[in-house]
């Protein structure tokens, strides 16, 4: 009687990347273009750019900035590296080697002074 036996892919830290952006950049595009739409669709409602309407021209305009731009800025970098960017950019004092400890507000061993004395 034979072992059954599956296939498993050989390559699982395969990165997954589209137009060379990682799923996560993609989707933050996806959220700036659905903003862009919904800034030129209620504060331009009757304005239009290029004959486009101005909700379309936005968003348009976010992806065509935004993935050339993502792309060069994730040239030659490492897998997360945005979400990396944006956590430094937002807590700058995590990652700095210059910043001095926090003190501790309890000491980490409590000893009784009659203790010593004994």
């Amino acid at each position: 009687m034979g072992l059954n036996t599956s296939h498993v892919s050989r390559n699982l830290n395969a990165q997954v990347v589209f137009l060379g952006l990682e799923l996560e950049d993609l989707l933050v595009l996806l959220v700036f273009a659905v903003g862009g739409m919904l800034i030129g669709q209620f504060f331009f409602p009757d304005r239009y750019l290029f004959f486009l309407p101005m909700n379309w021209a936005l968003m348009i305009g976010v992806c065509v900035v935004g993935v050339p731009g993502l792309m060069v800025l994730k040239y030659g970098k490492p897998k997360g590296y945005t979400a990396d960017l944006l956590k430094w950019f937002t807590k700058p004092k995590a990652y700095s080697c210059l910043e001095p400890p926090a003190k501790p507000y309890t000491p980490y061993i409590e000893m009784d002074t009659e203790d010593i004395d004994a």
